[in-house]
């Protein structure tokens, strides 16, 4: 029987652009059930994902209106400047909210941050955050058509950020107690001189400190069920340590023994984050962030970990990854294909796990240019043009390398 995916459509269009931001020069993207972020290094993929975790932290789940706007009918601003400021300098860990202003190149030293939320007939939210020298504006319009009631899955949802190096997070993450994770937060106090990490890297390091498993959604147990099966061939154990904290451990498949993650390949302790989130945070409505799903996995378990994130689409939580890998990005096409011919009557593989088109956004990201949509087709899927042209030049090079071994041996012979 083919799975039901939940219904992603009946929410309000949500749009995010910048202007000369961080690594960015221009990009207006709009939000999708799956969205991935791909391009070479230090263009601004990790900045565009902070900042969607920045504005949910902000707004709510700004796609499914916060109880703040639930509250009044009245066009005003809600948000005060300060919070705004201050959400901003945690999870960038930047001692001004001007630190932000693109840094490779701005004409007039400034950045501009847009949240645009609403369609025709349905309430609106308008958030303008603008930049220039060490002061900046902001700009909030709320309009609502008719009265807003709370539910309970608008006013829980929530949005969840794995970085990358997260191994290594996790095995610090015993080390720095709960109690001193605000003192990482940075501070405003000038003389301060603790180290400050992200608000991203310490609520991560906090779920993991003080995690707990609650009661599982049955459907995402199922997808870290299958990840641990498919992919990790064992499992994650969480027990109690003697300081009260919780311990990781790995436990292969057909072993009754239990290995240290600090122990284990750094494929087990890099997924190992993402099954526990997936076990005992993450639920239906919430938005969860994963930066390089594919760190250190085999080709094929790149293709695997693409299955995962469908899965987890198809339960209704919103995906965004930033990625490098060539098999995630073919595979994620392939799902694709799956969904055009379910769509058409076709038949699909079983258990059926497919994407429609229009679930998955894929964005480009460059150097010195704008972020640009890599539109899908059915011959190229999602993928990047650089990275046939990357395949095409180092081909063309072991070409020239064998021809030239082969003249030298030749040459070789006839002396």
């Amino acid at each position: 029987m083919m799975s039901k995916i939940k219904d992603t459509q009946q929410h309000p269009k949500v749009e995010i652009a910048v202007k000369n931001f961080g690594p960015i020069a221009e990009a207006n993207i709009d939000v999708r059930p799956l969205m991935v972020f791909v391009g070479p290094s230090n263009t601004g993929k990790t900045y565009f994902a902070t900042l969607i975790y920045t504005l949910h932290s902000i707004y709510g789940e700004f796609s499914r209106f916060p109880k703040h706007i639930e509250k009044t009918e009245r066009c005003e601003p809600w948000t005060h400047q300060d919070t705004v400021e201050t959400t901003f300098k945690r999870c960038f860990d930047v001692k001004s909210i001007s630190d932000l202003v693109r840094f490779c190149s701005s004409d007039d030293g400034s950045f501009e941050v847009l949240l645009n939320v609403g369609d025709v007939n349905q309430e609106g939210l308008r958030f303008t955050l603008r930049s220039r020298g060490s002061g900046f504006t902001l700009n909030e319009n709320i309009k609502t058509v008719s009265p807003l009631h709370p539910t309970p899955e608008r006013n829980s949802a929530k949005c969840h950020y794995l970085p990358a190096a997260r191994s290594g997070i996790l095995q610090s993450s015993r080390v720095v107690a709960s109690s001193l994770m605000d003192l990482t937060l940075r501070s405003d106090d000038e003389h301060s001189e603790i180290p400050t990490l992200s608000a991203v890297i310490v609520d991560f390091m906090r779920h993991l400190t003080l995690y707990e498993e609650n009661k599982p959604v049955p459907e995402i147990q199922g997808i870290a069920d299958a990840l641990e099966s498919k992919v990790l061939t064992g499992k994650i154990v969480v027990t109690a340590s003697q300081g009260g904290y919780p311990k990781y451990n790995y436990c292969p498949d057909g072993s009754d023994q239990e290995v240290s993650l600090t122990r284990t390949a750094a494929m087990v302790s890099e997924l190992a984050p993402l099954v526990l989130f997936l076990r005992g945070i993450v639920r239906p409505g919430d938005t969860l962030i994963i930066e390089e799903p594919e760190a250190h996995l085999h080709p094929g378990a790149q293709a695997d970990m693409a299955v995962i994130l469908a899965r987890l689409v198809r339960a209704g939580v919103r995906v965004i990854v930033t990625t490098h890998s060539d098999w995630l990005l073919e595979e994620l096409g392939n799902l694709i294909l799956e969904g055009e011919l379910a769509k058409s009557g076709g038949r699909t593989h079983e258990p059926p796990v497919f994407l429609q088109k229009e679930q998955i956004g894929t964005w480009l990201f460059q150097k010195h240019g704008s972020v640009n949509e890599i539109k899908y087709n059915y011959i190229d899927g999602i993928e990047p043009q650089e990275y046939g042209d990357v395949a095409e030049i180092l081909y063309n090079r072991s070409a020239e390398l064998r021809n030239r071994l082969e003249e030298m041996k030749g040459n070789n012979v006839s002396k």
